[in-house]
């Protein structure tokens, strides 16, 4: 089977499953920064709390800038590692703006995919899934962001070689992705890791893409258990 006709089968299952996801909505490029590097070693949950406490209780990212590195830990304690994360945020933005002369990235509109990645990733603290996060959801850059979600189920189904790390799949995977069907992809192959496809027991008796897996462990069940 054709690896892209393979992913456009994944894809439709994962939405017969999960229902299509909203429509492509562009989130202002601080704010995903932000709320990316708040996410990191920790689960949504967390990070999203932490995220809107501190929306709450800054009136800008300008703000941030002049708040004590104690007190802005405090405020995202809920995401973990707060003193790190913290420092790290503060960086990055003092950096932007340092470069930029604002709190701004529109400059990352003009360059292309590569470019812009290494714009980011120049920044301390900010890795592969950070940046590619930024340019999808920021800016509709065709590129894949892999979380350890997307990380395991893709090598479950096959689409990343067993030995590769996860810097090299997110190559792989923004390479043979469809460009059109990354932004629904990336979201719906999360939510099938965070449901289904969950880390030590996979629900391989309700997977929608069991026929595709390609996972040497999985559990094997009669027809009629599984999706359709």
């Amino acid at each position: 089977m054709n690896i892209q006709h393979k992913i456009r089968r994944i894809l439709s299952f994962l939405n017969k499953t999960y229902g299509a996801r909203p429509p492509f909505k562009k989130t202002d490029p601080i704010d995903e920064l932000v709320r990316t590097i708040l996410s990191q070693n920790t689960t949504d949950k967390n990070s999203l709390k932490a995220y809107a406490v501190l929306k709450i209780n800054l009136k800008s990212w300008d703000e941030l800038l002049k708040t004590h590195t104690r007190r802005i830990a405090q405020l995202i304690r809920h995401a973990g590692l707060a003193n790190i994360k913290a420092d790290r945020i503060k960086s990055v933005l003092t950096e932007i703006k340092k470069r930029e002369g604002r709190l701004n990235l529109a400059n990352l509109t003009r360059l292309d995919i590569e470019a812009a990645l290494d714009y980011l990733r120049s920044l301390k603290g900010v890795g592969p899934k950070t940046a590619a996060c930024v340019l999808l959801f920021s800016f509709g850059k065709p590129i894949m962001p892999v979380d350890t979600h997307i990380f395991r189920v893709t090598k479950r189904l096959g689409l990343v070689p067993e030995e590769y790390n996860i810097e090299e799949a997110h190559k792989r995977l923004s390479a043979i992705v469809p460009k059109d069907l990354i932004y629904q992809f990336h979201l719906g192959i999360i939510e099938h890791g965070r449901k289904t496809c969950i880390a030590q027991t996979p629900k391989c008796g309700v997977c929608c893409v069991y026929r595709l897996c390609k996972f040497k462990k999985k559990a094997f069940y009669r027809k009629k258990e599984l999706c359709r």
